[in-house]
């Protein structure tokens, strides 16, 4: 029996700009949708301002260290330009907004002949009267702990209630992040659909010929380095890292220096006199922001990589790095566990003992670092855009109503 077409619009913001994890998902939801045969249209939204699925060609260039043409920065200059001009009062924006969703998804049902849902990866809807369906990715922002700025946190509480009213349905990434909506946000469970994430395609192990220049380039060795993975916040502890890292031996150090690839987000990470005097001799480089080309060449050529985050709603690296062939190291807590599947060492993330300890075995252990690199493949194979899209369509076909 055919299935009813629908259309998708989805919210695209995250995709402006350097990517985070929200970025990253949204694009591969993007990319998986337009690849769907069930999936009749997809339109992609700037707070109401229609895109056509072909700038994503423009955003992968940018992803992968190309612009052809320079798409990509004219994409951010269109959509900071269209952004801009919106009214600035809340209300009337929220107006503004609204009527400019509701044409997009009347225009996009239009075309396919077939329902409209509007999918917002990044837990804030924008105003809409239609059927729509938000992912909450994780609740790092309500802990006591200051894991956030506090003008970010503010700004979710007065939002989020709204976005949740408005959700048909509503996705987690993890089973622990249903458990917490459930627990903190009051939602009912049977409201949520879990929709694992999965690492995208080019993330596998590369040939030598391909990695040798790019960490010529980075000044590193393959497999003579510690790899950590992230925007430089308080949540993903570096601190706690680096303690840990400069706790092993000079020898060590120097042989496998710590190596963190992610621009610098807030709060005082890596800004210390251990982080000054481990730059100083060379046993932590900071890559700043990299290409996903280079990060996959930075996965499959670590010695370890160590993901030891205070708070995950899923821990997509934690899966990168499997997928390259990277033994990994990451915490027994919130949802990294749950990722890693019993593929990984697990660690206290508050105690920087433990994290160093897990640092030395499985840089002078080799048996120990290529078990877990061969049991962490074999666990990131379980995990693919296929399966995510598969699950993600059934929340939206079940938000629409339709088979």
């Amino acid at each position: 029996m055919s299935r009813t077409p629908i259309g998708v619009l989805l919210g695209a913001e995250s995709l402006l700009g350097r990517r985070s994890g929200v970025g990253r998902m949204t694009l591969q939801i993007a990319q998986a949708t337009r690849r769907d045969p069930d999936i009749a249209g997809l339109m992609l939204s700037f707070a109401g301002q229609a895109a056509d699925p072909a700038f994503l060609d423009a955003i992968e260039d940018v992803a992968g260290g190309h612009d052809r043409a320079g798409l990509g920065e004219r994409l951010r200059r269109w959509a900071s330009h269209t952004l801009a001009a919106m009214p600035v009062v809340p209300a009337v924006r929220a107006r503004s907004v609204r009527r400019h969703m509701n044409a997009a998804a009347r225009e996009l049902s239009a075309r396919i002949g077939g329902p409209v849902v509007y999918h917002e990866p990044n837990m804030i809807a924008q105003p809409f009267d239609g059927v729509s369906v938000v992912t909450v990715n994780d609740l790092s922002w309500m802990l006591p702990d200051r894991l956030h700025p506090g003008s970010r946190m503010s700004w979710i509480e007065r939002r989020l209630p709204r976005s949740l009213a408005q959700a048909t349905r509503l996705v987690a990434i993890s089973e622990f992040t249903a458990r917490e909506m459930v627990s903190r946000l009051g939602v009912g469970r049977e409201r949520i659909d879990v929709v694992p994430l999965a690492p995208s395609a080019e993330f596998r192990p590369v040939p030598d010929g391909v990695a040798d220049p790019v960490l010529a380039r980075h000044g590193l060795r393959a497999r003579r380095f510690v790899l950590s993975v992230s925007t430089l916040e308080p949540r993903k502890n570096f601190d706690r890292l680096l303690a840990a890292h400069a706790s092993l031996s000079a020898r060590t150090r120097t042989a496998f220096p710590l190596v963190i690839a992610g621009g610098r987000g807030w709060g005082e990470a890596l800004r210390g006199k251990v982080a000054t005097d481990a730059l100083a001799a060379g046993h932590l480089k900071l890559l700043g922001h990299v290409t996903d080309a280079d990060l996959v060449t930075l996965y499959s050529r670590a010695a370890v990589f160590a993901y030891p985050s205070l708070y995950e709603g899923f821990g997509l690296p934690i899966l990168e790095a499997m997928a390259c062939g990277a033994p990994v190291i990451t915490s027994s807590t919130t949802a990294s566990a749950e990722t890693a599947g019993g593929a990984a060492v697990l660690v206290d993330p508050m105690d920087t003992q433990s994290i160093a300890r897990a640092l030395q075995a499985m840089v002078e252990d080799h048996g120990l670092s290529a078990r877990f690199a061969a049991v962490g493949r074999d666990h990131a194979r379980h995990f693919t855009w296929g399966r995510t899209l598969s699950a993600l369509a059934g929340s939206w076909r079940n938000a629409l109503g339709v088979g």
